[in-house]
C-alpha cells in the first residue's frame, strides 16, 4: 500500500546530511545502523577535524519509511539504494561506510558508485551476507538495548563526553521516523542475502571489516570470513569497543578509517586527529 508523502519530501538532497561538512571535497558516505543516525557519528567526526575529510550520513529511517516493499525484502533494499543513489552527495563519495544493519546498503552503493575507492563495514551482520546462519527472530538483549533506554544504557563502554556529544546532536535533529530499517537480528529475504553477498564477493574496491572485541553480534570468526569473501578485504578488531566502535572508541575507529582511506583513496586525508600507535 502506498504511503502519503509530503510535497518535496522525496527531493534529492533530503536523505543525506553533513556530519562534518567540507565543501568541495570528496565526502565519506555513512549508512548508520539500526536506530542510529548521523548524530551517532559526531564523536568520530571530532577526530576527523583537520584531516580534510567530509562526513555525510544517510537517514535510513526516512528512506525506509518511503518504501512500499515489505521489510527485509530485496525489493525494499533496492528501493532504498535507488533513493540514496539519487542523492547528489552520493556521486562524489570517496569512501562508503556502513554500520550493522546499514552494511548491506553500503555494499550495494559501493558497487554502484564508480568513484568510490573503498568500503568499510563496521560490525556487519554476518547473516545478512550469507556468512553465518540467520539468528532466531527474537531480538537479543544487546539489540533491544540499542533501541531503548538512555544513551548510557545503550552504550555502556562509551565515554561520558562521547555520550554528551551524541545527546547534543540528537537534540538538534527532527524525531526519527518510526518505520526503521530492519533490525540486525531480523530475518531477511534469501534473494536479498544473495544479492548483498554477491556485492561483497565481487567488490572492486578494498574492503575493511571493523569489529569490536566486546561485540555480542559479530564473532571474530565471522569478521574474518566476511573479510575473506571480498577480493581485497581485511579485518581489524578494536579492543575497547562493542557493537558500535564509532561510539565506544571513536578515536581509534577514526584512526583505522583514515589509515584505510590513506591507502585506497585518490585524495587521501591530509592528516587525522587520531593516529594508529
Amino acid at each position: 500500500m502506498s504511503r502519503t508523502r509530503e510535497p518535496g519530501g522525496d527531493a534529492p538532497g533530503s536523505l543525506v546530511t553533513p556530519v562534518l561538512p567540507r565543501p568541495g571535497g570528496r565526502p565519506w558516505l555513512v549508512l548508520p545502523g539500526w536506530r542510529q543516525s548521523g548524530a551517532h557519528w559526531t564523536p568520530l567526526a571530532r577526530w576527523l577535524t583537520g584531516s580534510g575529510v567530509g562526513l555525510h550520513a544517510a537517514d535510513l529511517a526516512t528512506a525506509a519509511a518511503r518504501c512500499d516493499a515489505p521489510r527485509g525484502s530485496l525489493a525494499r533494499t533496492e528501493e532504498m539504494a535507488a533513493a540514496l543513489l539519487a542523492e547528489p552527495v552520493a556521486a562524489d563519495a570517496a569512501i562508503v561506510v556502513g554500520h550493522s544493519a546499514g552494511t548491506p546498503l553500503a555494499a550495494l552503493l559501493a558497487a554502484a558508485l564508480p568513484g568510490v575507492a573503498g568500503l568499510v563495514l563496521v560490525e556487519p551482520v554476518a547473516a545478512h551476507f550469507g556468512a553465518a546462519p540467520p539468528r532466531p527472530p527474537v531480538l537479543s538483549e544487546a539489540v533491544l538495548a540499542a533501541g531503548a533506554g538512555s544513551l548510557r544504557r545503550q552504550y555502556p563502554l562509551a565515554a561520558a563526553t562521547t555520550l554528551r556529544t551524541i545527546d547534543a546532536a540528537l537534540r538538534g535533529q527532527p524525531r526519527q521516523a518510526e518505520d526503521d530499517p530492519v533490525p540486525p537480528t531480523a530475518a531477511t529475504d534469501v534473494r536479498r542475502t544473495e544479492r548483498v553477498r554477491e556485492a561483497l564477493v565481487s567488490a572492486r574496491v578494498p574492503v575493511l571489516v571493523v569489529r569490536g572485541r566486546a561485540s555480542a553480534l559479530l564473532a571474530a570468526e565471522h569478521a574474518r570470513i566476511l573479510a575473506g569473501m571480498a577480493p581485497k578485504g581485511r579485518a581489524v578488531t578494536l579492543p575497547d569497543a562493542g557493537h558500535s566502535p564509532h561510539i565506544d572508541s571513536p578515536r581509534a575507529t577514526a584512526a583505522h578509517l583514515t589509515a584505510f582511506a590513506a591507502e585506497v583513496a585518490p585524495h587521501p586525508p591530509t592528516h587525522a586527529g587520531a593516529r594508529l600507535d
